[in-house]
């Protein structure tokens, strides 16, 4: 509370492209083979500021490299069939990062993705702590979108998960095996999604005659990061830095407040 007091602008500013990615996080049962449907504690999907939810599909994504320092050949691509070409004379290319994704949209990751897709999936111990947490500051929920929003989302999911903590404990069994013996095929492709502090993170690997023929990983900085894509539409941060008002621009500490909320 002493924070939205201190800092009431930053309630309204930094808002993104208003969609929110996840991967799900902490699983609660792992013999599901379909990574999208596993019972997780933070709900795989997509969300926006509709607060709808849909479930996640994950050949819904791909990597456009306009604005890249890639070669054009490569833009559009399912990260399993990913590939790193560089053309560092390229045209309008102004970053290394290419520009994931999802049904040809700009995503958001992170805490705010995590907080925000389990809350519009209904999980009842989610939907209590944000609504409660948005009546005591006496902000809306569209202010989650914003810089402070998404410092609040980190303090949130931090007491969800330790909450939660309490019970794994209990689940523990000693002196079981804990470890699971495991044949490498000699071919085969496999999908690894998961969440790293900073959002979603995926791995995409195809394996010949033993070995790592193919290896590519979008990263959460690369969603949130992501320069002008192939439809010329802007990333995450690029989107919540356009328009930002400056008090002053020989210490532009606004957009620094802004890419770091990221």
């Amino acid at each position: 509370a002493a924070i939205t007091q201190a800092y009431p602008d930053y309630l309204e500013i930094g808002h993104g492209c208003g969609r929110l990615l996840s991967y799900g996080a902490y699983e609660l049962d792992g013999k599901e083979p379909d990574l999208t449907k596993r019972k997780r504690l933070f709900k795989p999907g997509i969300t926006s500021t509709d607060l709808s939810f849909n479930g996640l599909k994950p050949d819904k994504i791909a990597e456009e490299v306009k604005h890249s320092w890639y070669s054009d050949s490569i833009s559009g691509r399912h990260p399993s069939q990913g590939d790193i070409i560089l053309n560092e004379e390229k045209d309008g290319a102004y970053s290394w990062i290419k520009s994931p994704r999802y049904e040809g949209k700009v995503y958001e990751a992170g805490p705010l993705a995590r907080l925000m897709v389990t809350y519009v999936s209904g999980k009842p111990e989610v939907k209590s702590l944000v609504d409660s947490t948005l009546a005591k500051l006496s902000i809306s929920i569209d202010a989650m979108f914003s810089v402070l929003g998404r410092h609040l989302a980190r303090a949130l999911e931090t007491k969800f998960i330790a909450d939660s903590m309490a019970d794994w404990l209990l689940e523990l069994k000693p002196n079981e095996p804990a470890y699971v013996s495991y044949e490498l095929p000699q071919e085969a492709t496999g999908m690894g999604l998961t969440e790293a502090a900073r959002g979603a993170l995926g791995h995409w690997m195809e394996i010949k005659e033993g070995k790592i023929a193919n290896y590519q990983v979008i990263t959460p900085t690369s969603w949130n990061a992501s320069p002008i894509d192939d439809r010329e539409q802007p990333g995450p941060i690029e989107q919540a830095i356009t328009g930002a008002k400056i008090k002053d621009e020989a210490n532009p500490f606004e957009i620094v407040r802004i890419v770091r909320s990221f």
